[in-house]
């Protein structure tokens, strides 16, 4: 019988708080628990005064390389007082160590806590106005970074091209002609914009309701950089009104987002033409995302339903394009 290979497997909590212990110099543990399964796995870590999180990376999701631009990015961030959970270096100055699994070497870093709670479908005008103000902030911030390490740029290729490959196996004729003939039109109709320093440059990625906390002093910390890369600001702000679509008050959310951006950074006409296009792009992306990691989510989750739902936001989204 040939080795068994494995695809996915999870370190139990006891454990963790021992690997926690081993490689950071931080006060006594109290708690250690699982916290979150995302694409990532998630542990909460608990000291007397401090909470943190500890993230064990996928290592057939995010490669070293990957990982090490986001840590990078994050650590420049938390360097400026940017607020963003950001990662505590390891005893030997490291912003990550290595874990042994099942499936071979997985990475894994401890995060400082992002104090609060996520506002997600209950999120204000008042929350969505200061959040467009952090994420323009961290733009401005970012324009500045570099590294080494390389991630995916969040580009049409990427984002479009790739994303249609990846879901093609999981729709019938029908919807994959939708997909193409969205695909010509988003080639054809979205509005050029230019690489300049402020329209182009780090994106978090994946803003939305979820991957913010708001605390008591109405302080925002974002986290979860797992998305981001090279790309249009205007695709990060179509990227986040994606994540909205189903809320009821979605527009004045959306206007909030865009005052409070405008506040710290002005957008272009060009810009502002962009976002729809990018917005409808976000849902085919995400609908990939799924795809690909259907290993790890289930068939059972992507069945007919799944992809329907999908393509009838695609189709409202499409009707609200300039004509």
């Amino acid at each position: 019988m040939d080795k068994l290979n494995y695809t996915y497997s999870q370190l139990s909590s006891q454990s963790v708080a021992q690997l926690v212990t081993s490689q950071y110099d931080l006060p006594e543990l109290t708690s250690s628990k699982f916290y979150l399964l995302g694409l990532h796995d998630n542990y909460l870590i608990e000291c007397e005064q401090e909470k943190y999180i500890l993230r064990i990376y996928r290592n057939d999701w995010r490669s070293f390389q990957e990982v090490q631009f986001e840590l990078e990015l994050l650590a420049f961030l938390g360097a400026k007082g940017a607020p963003v959970s950001f990662p505590v270096p390891t005893k030997s100055a490291k912003l990550s160590f290595i874990i042994d699994s099942a499936e071979g070497e997985r990475s894994a870093v401890l995060f400082s806590y992002a104090d609060g709670s996520a506002p997600g479908n209950a999120i204000s005008i008042e929350e969505s106005t200061q959040l467009g103000k952090v994420v323009a902030g961290i733009h401005s911030s970012t324009d500045t970074f570099q590294t080494g390490h390389n991630r995916p740029i969040l580009d049409i290729p990427y984002l479009l091209d790739e994303s249609i490959i990846a879901i093609k196996p999981f729709i019938d004729i029908d919807s994959l002609r939708y997909l193409l003939s969205l695909q010509r039109l988003l080639k054809k109709s979205l509005p050029s914009l230019s690489q300049q320093s402020g329209v182009y440059g780090i994106c978090i990625g994946d803003v939305n309701p979820s991957n913010f906390h708001i605390n008591l002093k109405k302080e925002i910390t974002l986290f979860d950089f797992d998305q981001c890369g090279y790309g249009y600001r205007a695709f990060e702000i179509g990227k986040f009104f994606s994540s909205i679509h189903s809320f009821t008050s979605k527009q004045d959310i959306a206007n909030a987002f865009i005052d409070g951006y405008q506040q710290v950074r002005e957008l272009m006409h060009e810009e502002l033409l962009a976002i729809p296009y990018y917005e409808l792009l976000s849902v085919i992306w995400v609908m990939a995302i799924h795809a690909n990691n259907v290993e790890r989510i289930g068939y059972k989750y992507l069945e007919k339903p799944f992809w329907d739902r999908r393509l009838s936001i695609l189709n409202e989204l499409e009707k609200l394009l300039p004509a």
